[in-house]
């Protein structure tokens, strides 16, 4: 047995045995998260993709200039050669291009906001692995005192059941209760192994990996994290998703203006009979009379997309003022139970102990011991998962105000 528990308390410290455990705080991986994830340097290439529309769009503003040659031959006829430079503008088209630009601009603002919402989802997952990696580590250590415990109430129960003191039957219920925590351990360790891995992933570095438990701060007041939720990222991109689709209507809705465009040319060579005129230019003038009805269902096609953006502005706004309320009072109430468990530890370790000198009196039975040290090790893991659960609804009220991953 003795042989057997030694084995399971080595096995405790996991990938440790082998190696030797790199210390990890919670900004640096976060840090390492952002260097190392592939979504992100996918949305990153998105934003240059809108950038780079948004530069066509803007090339619209500016003339055109080409550079023209043709050769041409006839049987019986000579040569007609001609070289030109060719200069085009549009000189009115009813703003058309201008909102064009206006929208693509918007929308790659919006894109750049989400961005910024996807490195705080990120930093979301971080903490979420981070928090449940330590946990984990800090119930194997929980565990790993009780086995200790359950090992010294073993050697304790043998010395009585030798001289009489105690029945064998009560050794026997000692040890099964130490089997039962030995195979809690193993589970426990390989749901450890289980976030050291998920914890690798986001970071990018090889296990094992120690972190310090995640730190809790005190209570803000709620109100600074709601004004900070309506001007969260996500938020601020849907705004900007509605500018571009308003604008995206009224370019719809100016189908029907004219435009106006100016095409000039010089000539470096022209064919006979004109060979001396070196250049012309001209007006053009286009005014749709009738399309078949296009323009308008164009512009009620973009009416009602800007409508529906306005609508997905005000919703988001919306889920990020409640997800900051659900966020803050889970964090509220993760803090009491903590409090609750710290007091319920302290009189579950007093009673394990009082349990224990009963029992040398014979006022308590070993059942009542095994009890009371069970009672210990439960409410020692319940604290811990609440710590847990109070850092990770930290991180998600931080995330749900816009903070988490801009300040980090």
């Amino acid at each position: 047995m003795k042989k057997y528990l030694l084995l399971v308390l080595c096995l405790c410290g996991g990938p440790a045995a082998a190696q030797s455990e790199r210390s990890l705080t919670l900004d640096e991986a976060f840090r390492l998260a952002l260097e190392t994830s592939e979504a992100l340097a996918i949305d990153e290439q998105g934003i240059k993709q809108l950038e780079a529309l948004e530069a066509q769009r803007r090339a619209t503003f500016r003339p055109e200039i080409y550079g023209l040659a043709s050769q041409t031959a006839a049987q019986g006829a000579p040569g007609r050669a001609q070289a030109a430079l060719n200069l085009s503008y549009n000189l009115f088209s009813g703003l058309r291009d201008y909102l064009a630009a206006k929208a693509a601009g918007a929308r790659t603002d919006a894109a750049r906001l989400q961005l910024a919402r996807a490195r705080q989802a990120l930093y979301l997952d971080v903490a979420s692995a981070y928090a449940d990696l330590s946990a984990r580590r800090r119930q194997i250590a929980v565990r790993s005192a009780q086995l200790e415990v359950a090992a010294g109430r073993i050697k304790e129960l043998e010395g009585r059941a030798a001289i009489g003191r105690s029945r064998q039957s009560e050794v026997v219920a000692a040890r099964a209760q130490l089997a039962q925590d030995e195979a809690s351990l193993a589970a426990e360790l390989s749901g450890e192994n289980s976030a050291q891995l998920a914890m690798s992933f986001l970071t990018g570095l090889e296990g094992p990996l120690d972190p310090a438990g995640p730190p809790v701060a005190g209570l803000e007041p709620l109100e600074p994290y709601l004004a900070a939720a309506r001007s969260r990222a996500d938020v601020a991109a849907a705004r900007q998703e509605l500018k571009a689709a308003q604008a995206e209507a009224r370019v719809r809705g100016r189908l029907g203006l004219p435009s106006l465009d100016l095409s000039a040319n010089y000539y470096l060579k022209r064919p006979a009979p004109n060979e001396s005129d070196r250049w012309d230019a001209g007006l053009t003038l286009s005014v749709p009379l009738y399309t078949g009805g296009y323009n308008a269902a164009a512009e009620n096609q973009y009416s009602a997309q800007a409508l529906a953006a306005a609508s997905a502005a005000a919703r988001a706004e919306r889920a990020a003022v409640t997800e900051v309320r659900q966020a803050y009072s889970a964090l509220e109430h993760s803090l009491a139970v903590i409090r609750s468990l710290q007091k319920a530890l302290a009189l579950a370790e007093e009673n394990a102990r009082l349990q224990a000198k009963d029992y040398t009196y014979g006022l308590v039975t070993n059942l009542d011991v095994l009890n009371s040290q069970n009672a210990v090790l439960q409410t020692a893991l319940n604290l811990e998962a609440a710590a847990a659960g109070a850092a990770m609804a930290q991180a998600r009220l931080e995330a749900a105000a816009g903070r988490a991953g801009e300040t980090k």
